[in-house]
């Protein structure tokens, strides 16, 4: 039986170095800051709703039209494939849509966190070009936008998201790339929270289209 054990183990350990070899694999992260375009139904709809309790409440959605956010990814490279986990952050004033003019404004926070699959071609050459797809969570929190009763409070958007990204990791040195990249989300928020109301169902998904573009520096070990 011992004898079994341990040429079980050392097939395992033969195995594993034959797999490290053939699919070599690196560590990274990256960090940046980009540019967002967005379009869709955050710029044009205001909901109307009634609560569980049958109370009649109106959202306003934040006009998210040109903001910049920081950009971080921390991932694994297995040959030419990168596997990352994306997180997205941004604070500012913002318009409120569904106003008769553009004083009405309130402070929206952003954030969306993102799982990333991309394939790099070129790889393992110092310039790379990369394509894939992204699954991500979104939520969009804007203060003074929910009103019930003559009373407003702040709203909370929840959301999902599918991506494509776009990149070249462009290598100074072996293990220090500039990355820049486009990405492209389709998002659909079905959820809002409200001070009020709390966590209510939307009986029609916003859409949302945004663009990003930006650039990051990238380490790898």
């Amino acid at each position: 039986m011992k004898k079994i054990i341990i040429a079980l183990v050392f097939l395992l350990t033969a195995g594993a170095a034959f797999a490290e070899e053939a699919w070599p694999r690196t560590f990274f992260f990256s960090s940046g800051i980009g540019l967002y375009a967005s379009k869709g139904d955050l710029n044009e709809r205001v909901l109307s709703m009634t609560d569980t309790a049958g109370r009649k409440q109106t959202i306003h959605s934040p006009a998210l039209d040109i903001f910049a956010s920081p950009d971080f990814t921390i991932g694994v490279n297995v040959r030419e494939f990168t596997i990352g986990l994306n997180f997205q952050i941004w604070n500012s004033e913002q318009v409120i849509n569904g106003f008769p003019d553009e004083s009405q404004k309130g402070e929206s926070l952003i954030w969306r966190i993102s799982m990333e699959f991309t394939y790099n071609f070129f790889w393992p050459e110092f310039f790379q070009i990369g394509v894939g797809a992204a699954y991500s969570y979104t939520t969009v929190t804007t203060e003074n936008t929910a009103y019930i009763d003559g009373e407003a409070s702040d709203s909370e958007l929840m959301g999902s998201a599918v991506g494509l990204i776009a990149n070249i990791k462009y290598f100074l040195f072996d293990n220090f790339a500039i990355v820049p990249y486009v990405k492209i989300y389709e998002n659909w928020f079905k959820n809002v929270y409200t001070e009020e109301s709390e966590l209510c169902d939307l009986d029609s998904y916003m859409w949302q289209t945004f663009f990003f573009v930006g650039v990051n520096l990238q380490i790898q070990f």
